[in-house]
Parts: structure tokens; C-alpha cells; sequence
């Protein structure tokens, strides 16, 4: 416990040091707005956005699925798991990878639910408030669809307004649906990050701009780098920022599929395992990524065993590994001793805390998350528009680095913290 203490402690200090962050970009076409020509249904509800660790903490629960989120999301449903190659297709209890939820996230708004309005005019100057585009979308994670006047939502329209937990699990809700309609990628493992790559490309809408071949994107691109920008489709820049986080998480190098498999249509077809090292580069391979953030920091350890008379104390149990943020659970106290023995020892806990920080924003040609026969999306998202933050450097980039150190150490304490929390397993 001290130990995490002085980790929270540590954050605080690199807090005060680093530079703040602040939004380039906060267009707010609330409901009651002169200028909402779109039918946005919702009105703003006024909040302070989470910090870089709430954040963290928030994709991280919200990653292992409505077991996990309970009444902080939508409510349950499951995910079509395997596609015979080798596993037979049955139901499961929905999961995401933490990274792709944190990396669009980061594509649709820059982690941002509320800021202070600078649009339209009739906002300018208000305090900060749920961040809404001119095409209704809405939070940190822009859901547009069900937030017009009319839509009936199977979720609650004011919820994703008002509250960032609510707003992050109605994005992976709705990216599930997109999971759902889209074709296998290799054997279809919600584990796998590769194998959301279809979905992602749903989740901006099913269209030929999202094509990776569509002759509009660099015939030579690399991996899509937010710092850098350039014509990419949404699931490369998705898939780039799980690449380069800007410090606010892990970084995961992840493999593209063969462009020769996508083929020109405005939806993939089945695809294997991406093995490309880029979306144009397969000379060389990259290996398929399990998420980190599959399991929940472990389990407490198992009760020691009793001492006897030749052996005065029992050992506690092991701590349960740790996972993608936080040390694994206590070990278990071993029991008394027999005879003259003592108590036994605490087990070890497992896991190594994974590390957040600052980030940047980069640029982003649109974020619909139109429904699955959506036509090519014409959007300018957040920062389409602008020139937006970017880590500094010198002794700006060392207190980002301070915080980055300590953010990932208090999200894991406070991760444990949060009521309601179980396993979704």
C-alpha cells in the first residue's frame, strides 16, 4: 500500500510540472444551439474531462465488456468468436483490446468528453461541457448514431453526454456491431488486435474511402504517425496510433493485412492473419498482438498452508499475474504453524505496471460511426481543422516523461479501487 501511495504521490509532483494540456478544437452544435442544423438531439451537460490515468482507467475497465462496465454501459451482449480456422464459431461475453479503444479514442476527439466551447458563436465563452460536432457526435468517443431527434438508441442518448465511462462503452458497443457485420479476419479472436481490422473500418462507415487500395491514399505509406499526418484510411490511422500512443499508453507494433486480399470494394472481404509489417510493406512481418489488457491485474492469492510440526510456517499463496496496468494480486497469509510454529509469509504479486503519459493529437479526415451501409463519409472531424498540442521538448518533454512514469503507477491503484468491479472472463 505504501508503495502505491508514493506512486500517487509521484504523479501529483510530475502534475505540477508538466505542461497542461488544452484543447485547439471544441465545437459544441448542442440541442438548444441556433446553429444545430442536424437535429443533434442532446444538450450539453456541463463536466471537468478526466485526466490522462482516468482515462486510462476508464478504456481499461471498459475493455473487458459490459461483465466488467455493468451499469456504466449499455447493456450486455456477446461477440461471434472463431471462423474455422480452427475454431468452430460460438458466443462469447463481449471483450476488446484496451489499445484500440484508447486509440480511437484518441482519432475522434483527443480524449476529450467536455471542454470550453470556440463553436458556434452562440457557445463561444461558456464553461466546459460535452464536446458535440456539427454532425451530432458526441464525447470522447463521437457517437453520432441514436443522438438525433427521432433515433431510438438501444443506449442512453444522455448518458453518452454527460458521463465519459458511459460515452467510452457505447463506442466499444457500437464497434461490436460493427464486429458483428463485418466479414472474419483469421480466425476472428476478440483477443487478437489484428483481427478487429475490418471492424475498425466499419466503425468510420463501410465505404471505398476507407479502402486501403483506393488510389487517394500514398501507394508507398508506412504506418500512419498522427505527428506526420497524410492521406490514410480510417483504420490505418486507427491502428497508427496504437502504434504511437504520444506516451499516454503502451505502444503496440501491429500487422496490416495483404492489400492484394482487400481487394476495391467498399468492404473487406474475408481476410487471413495480418502478417504486413505496414498496410504496403509485407517483405517484412510483424507478428498477430494479444491485448494487454486481457486480464484484470490478477487475483488475490491462495490461503497459505498450515505450518506443522516440522514445518512452523505456511507459505502464502502466489499473487495472481499482474495485468496490463497494475501489479497482480496480494499473496494469501499462511496459516498458523502447529505446535510452535509461526504464521506464514504473504505470496508475491505479479505484473508490471504499464506506463501513461502525455500525448499529442494529429490529424483525422472524419469519424462517423455511421451505420454498416453508410456511403463515403465527407466529415472533418476535431482535427481535420486544426494545428492541435504535441508533447514538447527539453524540460517540458522531461516533465511529460515524469508524468508518464507515474500516471500508469495511480491508475493501477485506483483501478482497484473502483466499486463494481469483476473479471470478464
Amino acid at each position: 500500500m505504501s508503495r502505491r501511495l508514493a506512486s500517487a504521490a509521484a504523479v501529483v509532483a510530475a502534475a505540477l510540472i508538466a505542461p497542461a494540456a488544452r484543447a485547439a478544437y471544441c465545437p459544441c452544435y448542442t440541442a438548444s444551439s441556433a446553429y444545430n442544423d442536424r437535429g443533434c438531439a442532446i444538450d450539453a451537460v456541463p463536466g471537468n474531462n478526466p485526466s490522462i490515468a482516468e482515462w486510462n482507467i476508464i478504456f481499461d475497465r471498459v475493455s473487458r465488456g459490459p461483465a466488467a462496465w455493468g451499469d456504466a454501459g449499455p447493456a450486455a451482449f456477446d461477440l461471434r468468436q472463431g471462423c474455422g480456422v480452427p475454431e468452430a464459431p460460438r458466443d462469447v461475453p463481449a471483450t476488446f483490446p484496451c489499445e484500440l479503444l484508447k486509440a480511437i479514442g484518441m482519432q475522434e476527439s483527443g480524449w476529450q468528453q467536455f471542454c470550453a466551447p470556440d463553436r458556434p458563436s452562440d457557445q463561444v465563452g461558456g464553461s466546459s461541457r460535452t464536446i458535440i460536432s456539427f454532425d451530432c457526435g458526441y464525447g470522447a468517443a463521437q457517437i453520432t448514431s441514436g443522438m438525433r431527434s427521432g433515433d431510438s438508441p438501444d443506449f442512453d442518448p444522455r448518458r453518452v453526454a454527460a458521463d465519459p465511462a458511459y460515452n467510452a462503452a457505447t463506442g466499444a458497443h457500437i464497434l461490436a456491431m460493427k464486429w458483428k457485420a463485418t466479414r472474419c479476419v483469421g480466425d476472428r479472436q476478440p483477443s487478437i488486435i489484428e483481427h478487429w481490422y475490418s471492424a475498425l473500418w466499419a466503425y468510420n462507415g463501410l465505404s471505398y474511402v476507407n479502402n486501403p487500395n483506393n488510389p487517394n491514399h500514398d501507394a508507398g505509406r508506412g504506418v500512419y504517425d498522427p505527428a506526420i499526418g497524410g492521406a490514410a484510411p480510417y483504420q490505418e490511422r486507427v491502428l497508427g496510433r496504437v502504434e504511437h500512443t504520444g506516451g499516454r499508453w503502451e505502444r503496440t507494433q501491429v500487422a496490416y493485412p495483404a492489400l492484394g486480399e482487400i481487394g476495391g470494394d467498399r468492404a473487406p472481404v474475408a481476410l487471413s492473419d495480418p502478417r504486413c509489417a505496414s498496410p504496403t510493406d509485407c517483405t517484412h512481418a510483424r507478428p498477430l498482438h494479444v491485448t494487454r489488457c486481457a486480464d484484470d491485474g490478477g487475483e488475490a492469492g491462495g490461503e497459505g498452508g498450515a505450518g506443522g510440526d516440522d514445518d512452523p510456517r505456511g507459505a502464502g499463496g502466489a499473487g495472481g499475474e499482474g495485468g496490463i496496468d497494475g501489479a497482480g494480486g496480494d499473496g494469501g497469509a499462511g496459516e498458523a504453524g502447529g505446535v510452535d510454529g509461526t504464521g506464514g509469509t504473504d505470496g508475491p504479486a505479479g505484473g508490471t505496471p504499464v506506463t501513461a503519459g502525455q500525448g499529442g493529437a494529429g490529424t483525422y479526415p472524419g469519424h462517423d460511426d455511421n451505420d454498416i451501409d453508410a456511403g463515403p463519409s465527407t466529415t472533418l472531424g476535431f482535427y481535420g481543422r486544426c494545428t492541435c498540442d504535441a508533447p514538447g521538448s527539453g524540460a517540458a518533454a522531461g516533465a511529460a516523461s515524469w508524468l508518464a512514469l507515474g500516471a500508469g503507477a495511480l491508475a493501477a491503484a485506483w483501478r482497484r479501487r473502483l466499486p463494481g468491479r469483476r473479471r470478464a472472463d
